[in-house]
């Protein structure tokens, strides 16, 4: 199965949630070698993790160096990639911009019918303790290059995170499926001008086309045509 990377096992975390859900071609190759479909449950789930894992890294890196590289275009010099050196800050990247110290986590994610992320109590309590903290969202294409970017709703983040039900237990980690109207297109909150705009559509508005690939990435139409934060002059 892992040779084969049928299309479906990129999701199979929603996918396949027991017995009953595994694919026919998972049937068809337990029927084959005479194993339980227990056991062909137990490797969906051992293989889709240890590529989830693999391919989380390689893509959580890829956007972060994407958005390092766009921002250090427009302000050379201002940005740092700390989680190069040191992931325990609960964010990845500083943007110094005009006397403000942008906080910047970012969730980088090819998937394209669905945003889904993990994000860290520590991450969590820091973006709402910070008010300089943001958290982005990356959408890369198939060769890892960043076609789309958005701002997620702090709101969201409050609205959904888990509670601690007992002193005995707390949470660590929450994976949160998100939707379109739940993310701010672009970097809204970076003083942008004219010209930027026109240069970094990608930065500014989202998205590199006016159709993005991305089913979750808010759509042209639902978009004001100038973020009210935007600065232009």
């Amino acid at each position: 199965m892992e040779a084969a990377d049928p299309p479906w096992l990129d999701n199979a975390d929603v996918l396949v949630q027991n017995s009953d859900d595994l694919p026919q071609d998972i049937e068809r190759w337990s029927d084959l070698l005479g194993l339980p479909a227990s056991s062909g449950l137990r490797v969906v789930r051992r293989i889709s993790g240890k590529m989830d894992l693999a391919r989380r890294a390689q893509v959580g890196s890829a956007g972060e160096i994407a958005l390092c590289a766009l921002l250090d275009a427009r302000w050379p010099g201002a940005i740092n990639h700390v989680a190069e050196t040191d992931d325990g800050f609960g964010y990845d990247i500083t943007a110094s911009i005009q006397e403000v110290e942008w906080h910047l986590e970012v969730k980088s994610t090819t998937r394209k019918g669905r945003l889904s992320f993990f994000l860290s109590r520590h991450e969590f309590e820091m973006g709402l303790a910070d008010r300089h903290w943001k958290l982005l969202v990356v959408g890369l294409d198939d060769d890892l290059e960043a076609s789309c970017i958005a701002e997620v709703d702090k709101s969201a983040l409050k609205q959904f995170a888990p509670a601690d039900r007992t002193t005995s237990a707390r949470w660590e980690s929450a994976r949160y499926d998100l939707r379109g109207d739940q993310l701010i297109p672009g970097l809204a909150f970076l003083p942008w001008r004219e010209a930027d705009r026109i240069a970094h559509r990608l930065l500014t508005l989202g998205t590199r086309s006016q159709r993005p690939d991305f089913a979750w990435m808010p759509k042209e139409a639902e978009r004001t045509a100038v973020p009210p934060s935007l600065s232009i002059s």
